[in-house]
């Protein structure tokens, strides 16, 4: 694991934390709209809207997770020597 790789998933995961905010506070807004605007198309749409952009933020943070975990795979595999006899 190279350490280009190493700063690209903690660049990642600090997007991730700012998209995660802004969601949040995108939600707390639409929350408020859908009080005042009470249009059932609406409600549903931004229901469906942030139930889906958890899920997409969810999705990321295990992709990160699994990219770290095969990254760190490929570091002890190399350190072993390899797979399959070869020396």
């Amino acid at each position: 694991m190279r350490i280009a790789d190493i700063i690209a998933m903690v660049t990642l995961v600090v997007c991730i934390l700012v998209a995660l905010i802004i969601a949040a506070n995108l939600q707390t807004v639409a929350e408020g709209l859908k009080v005042s605007i009470n249009s059932e198309g609406f409600n549903e749409t931004v229901d469906t809207l942030f139930a889906n952009t958890w899920t997409g933020l969810t999705l990321a943070s295990i992709g990160i997770i699994i990219a770290a975990a095969v990254g760190i795979l490929a570091l002890v595999i190399g350190a072993l020597g390899g797979v399959g006899g070869f020396t």
